[in-house]
């Protein structure tokens, strides 16, 4: 069994506050939070935290936690690096342990390459405004000591797909369409959905989105994970809404399966091929290899005894409309069938060991999984290409090759 954790935030979205709160009420200590809060101050010159205090609050009949915090910034705009030094410090003057302070470094410096990327400047010199506040700083920073506090740095934490509201927003730039560009750039290419939500209105600040990509490290999903509940947590905004709870949740409990797999969703895509050569299927498997997964070619009869194949892919939804550009143009079906599955998967990492064949050292790519319960390794399988290149070389039968670098990579990987 392992800790696992959901952030909710598919109704109300996320904001640094909010995210925070739900951690003091799922049982983080609110003075530690609070005093790492206050430590900001004395790390970030122009600014003075005049309260820190976490209340009991209600939003639309539920009970939960609220932020309430009072600060002086005379500084509008501080350049990024001064930010990040001015996190530095308080990391280190409060002496939070070393996850804590990757969480807290790799957040703000996500915020900051998001700034960076949409004004076209260099990470080292970008000016911040509204994130430049002692307020972004204290938000991560209690954030990191309640992380602490609950023991969930080395948790599996999940998030559902994260409401970001509707309508216009008026900031430093002026009125700019909802979600701002900071919330889709630095959601950008980190496989979680985005939802409007119910609100015309931002629901998601960009500070909330850091913390949130940072800890959800595969994304967001829509369906919660196998876990036993152990605590739960409410935290709630600065607003109100009509019709649903300005409240972020959070889920802390444990799981067996969470600890040993991940989970994703793919597409998979289907469609039958009549009268086909196998010239014509093999050269769409190799077309499709480059935009999908995995793809499964498979004979079968038809009404009328008609000869078949079934192409079956497996690919990423960003890839869809590739693979079905590729499937209609070079197969000549007429129609496809498509749909969302959710896997499970062993965490994976791939490795480059060398081996040695014929007297001659080859690097070779060996993709290796782990039970994160037992550490142990369950499989470990050397890329094919690998094989081939090196039996091609060494003018050797590639299934001999195989075994040989086989042998080698469970001797060194013990």
């Amino acid at each position: 069994m392992t800790k696992v954790a959901v952030i909710d935030s598919q109704v109300a979205g996320i904001a640094g506050d909010m995210l925070m709160s739900a951690f003091v009420n799922a049982g983080a200590s609110g003075r530690k939070v609070s005093d790492a809060m206050y430590a900001c101050q004395d790390h970030l010159k122009g600014s003075k935290i005049s309260k820190v205090k976490f209340v009991k609050v209600k939003s639309h009949g539920f009970s939960a936690t609220r932020l309430q915090i009072s600060y002086r910034d005379d500084v509008s705009e501080r350049k990024g690096a001064e930010m990040q030094r001015a996190l530095a410090r308080c990391c280190d003057a409060i002496g939070l342990d070393n996850r804590a302070k990757v969480f807290a470094r790799e957040s703000l410096k996500t915020i900051i390459s998001a700034e960076a990327k949409i004004h076209g400047e260099d990470v080292a010199s970008v000016h911040l405004h509204e994130a430049s506040s002692i307020d972004t700083l204290a938000d991560i920073v209690g954030c990191a000591a309640a992380l602490q506090d609950l023991g969930l740095l080395g948790a599996r934490i999940f998030s559902t797909n994260v409401a970001v509201g509707g309508g216009l927003l008026k900031f430093s730039h002026g009125t700019v369409p909802n979600p701002a560009s900071a919330i889709l750039e630095i959601f950008r290419k980190r496989k979680f959905v985005l939802v409007g939500g119910q609100a015309e209105g931002e629901l998601t600040t960009p500070t909330g989105a850091a913390m949130l990509v940072n800890l959800a490290l595969d994304g967001s999903t829509s369906h919660y994970p196998s876990l036993a509940p152990e605590s739960i947590g409410y935290g709630a905004g600065r607003k109100e809404f009509e019709g649903f709870p300005n409240v972020v949740r959070l889920v802390i409990g444990s799981s067996k399966t969470a600890s040993e797999t991940f989970k994703d969703t793919v597409c998979v895509v289907e469609t039958n091929i009549d009268d086909a050569s196998g010239e014509l299927v093999g050269n769409l498997v190799e077309r499709l290899s480059d935009v999908t997964k995995d793809v499964t070619v498979i004979s079968g009869t038809t009404k009328k005894s008609r000869p078949t194949f079934l192409i079956r892919i497996i690919t990423e939804k960003t890839q869809l409309d590739d693979v079905l550009e590729v499937l209609f143009s070079e197969s000549g079906t007429l129609g496809a069938r498509v749909q969302e599955v959710e896997r499970y998967i062993l965490p994976r990492t791939v490795l480059t060991i060398p081996v040695n064949i014929d007297g001659n050292t080859f690097n070779v790519h060996v993709k290796v999984a782990k039970s994160s319960a037992t550490g142990k390794i369950t499989n470990a399988k050397p890329e094919f290409e690998d094989i081939r290149i090196i039996a091609s070389r060494s003018q050797m039968a590639v299934k001999k090759v195989m075994e040989l670098v086989s042998a080698q990579v469970m001797q060194r990987l013990g």
